[in-house]
């Protein structure tokens, strides 16, 4: 381990940008007695043409200089493609928390804290060092939107990144505090550490994508983090102070629907927790928008009841709907129709011209269904060339007239088909469920099945005869 720590110190090259000689002296001689090679950079231009006249192995940058400060210095590294992936350390007094999204904002690797211990810095350049191949591999950036100290603030960044750089800077906190309590440092200084701490987890938990609110037990909206904001698309101060929208009787998780103001619906996923709040008992409630997820939820539910081939239901989808229809038939008293078709010669066909044009007349026997009944009748194609249709029979209309319908729309299609050797024939089987004589539907369709069956049988002693 001792042998890898000296290798990786002798291959490396620090830049070093500071404007103080006396700080830059300082820290050149700490990092070359202990194998590094180091140079030396009086402000941000000439740091910035050193790196890229020749790329070194890490950046540590002072950040208020003349002429280009670090924060800017460390943008220019990190939209140069070449050095990018160049670690950059920012030095700074870092009595501000703003300094934290700054460093976030620019790209920054790591925050050095000054006056810093000379054995902290060898600590973190270190890590870098160690952790340099994981940085270069290239992990996915997020964008999260920080609402910090008035202002929304726009980052974009890799986890590994934020993790580091933040960690940096707890690391600091928690090293100036261990060196106030062995100095006995003043009770104040100590609060205004664990102050800035706070400042830094609200900064963390406000970047989270999922909409945080507090919610009083009178059901008033307390907080609200940016992505809640976000989610509702109104202002915080819109929505603390005013009624919760959603009732939260119990804890646990369900969706709900949410309106924008534009007339959108998004769904959201919605968890209640009880927590605490300035010493009172509150619901703790994050809100997930799911709405792409439901979306595609629900394509693939459609597509499990979907035959691909003809748009049609498929034999589950038939089923299943074909129960609903039975069910809303027996509420208002009304008759149901089954009606089942049967391609003619359709085997020939696939013999003869193949299975692409058997599928074109699949195809086309659906769209006939479709232009013959209604939306609100269930069509399905149960297998093979076999089709069924439910009519809940809600109006004047009798099932013959439907039938002559779907015979005339037959015979208009075979006038237009390009291939006069393919006609569009079906047998036909009806059958119907009186108010007063309810059946399952699988007796349904097995007596239509049966009549359409007949009919076929029929077709084919009449053509034998002739």
């Amino acid at each position: 381990m001792e042998d890898r720590t000296a290798a990786l110190r002798n291959a490396s090259e620090i830049l070093v940008v500071e404007d103080s000689l006396t700080q830059a002296k300082r820290l050149e001689r700490l990092l070359k007695e202990h194998g590094y090679g180091v140079r030396i950079a009086r402000d941000g231009l000439q740091g910035l043409a050193f790196a890229q006249g020749k790329k070194p192995t890490v950046v540590i940058t002072d950040v208020m200089m003349p002429e280009m400060d670090g924060y800017e210095l460390c943008r220019r590294i990190k939209s140069d493609e070449t050095l990018r992936d160049v670690p950059v350390v920012l030095l700074t007094s870092l009595s501000d928390p703003r300094d934290v999204i700054r460093g976030l904002q620019c790209g920054a690797d790591n925050f050095l804290t000054k006056p810093y211990e000379d054995a902290h810095l060898l600590r973190r350049l270190h890590h870098i060092l160690v952790n340099l191949d994981l940085r270069r591999e290239g992990h996915a950036q997020m964008t999260v939107e920080v609402f910090f100290a008035g202002q929304h603030h726009r980052l974009t960044a890799d986890r590994i990144q934020i993790i580091d750089l933040l960690l940096s800077t707890f690391e600091a906190a928690v090293l100036q505090s261990t060196q106030l309590q062995k100095l006995n440092g003043d009770y104040r200084h100590a609060l205004e550490e664990v102050k800035q701490a706070q400042a830094n987890f609200r900064t963390l938990m406000e970047t989270t994508g999922d909409a945080v609110l507090v919610v009083d037990p009178q059901g008033t909206v307390r907080y609200v983090n940016p992505a809640a904001e976000l989610l509702f698309d109104v202002r915080a101060e819109e929505l603390t102070g005013t009624p919760f929208l959603f009732p939260l009787e119990e804890e646990g998780k369900r969706e709900i629907n949410i309106t924008s103001p534009n007339g959108d619906i998004l769904v959201g996923d919605m968890r209640v927790v009880n927590s605490s709040w300035d010493g009172e008992v509150v619901r703790l409630v994050t809100i997930r928008d799911i709405t792409e997820m439901v979306l595609l939820r629900e394509r693939l539910k459609e597509e499990a009841i979907t035959d691909p081939l003809t748009g049609l239901y498929n034999r589950r989808g038939f089923l299943a709907l074909g129960e609903e229809r039975l069910a809303l038939a027996d509420r208002l008293g009304f008759s149901v129709v089954c009606l089942f078709a049967d391609l003619d010669g359709f085997k020939a066909v696939n013999d003869t011209f193949g299975h692409e044009e058997g599928d074109r007349v699949l195809r086309e026997t659906a769209d006939v269904l479709r232009r013959t009944f209604r939306a609100a009748d269930v069509l399905g194609r149960i297998g093979g060339d076999e089709f069924a249709v439910l009519l809940v029979q809600d109006g004047p209309e009798g099932i013959g007239t439907v039938v002559e319908r779907l015979r005339h729309t037959l015979e208009r299609t075979n006038a237009r088909n390009e291939n006069p050797s393919v006609r569009l024939a079906l047998s036909l089987g009806v059958s119907m469920r009186l108010p007063e004589a309810p059946c399952t539907l699988a007796e349904l369709m097995d007596e239509a099945d049966q009549s359409m069956y007949e009919e076929k049988m029929t077709k084919k002693r009449l053509r034998s005869e002739t």
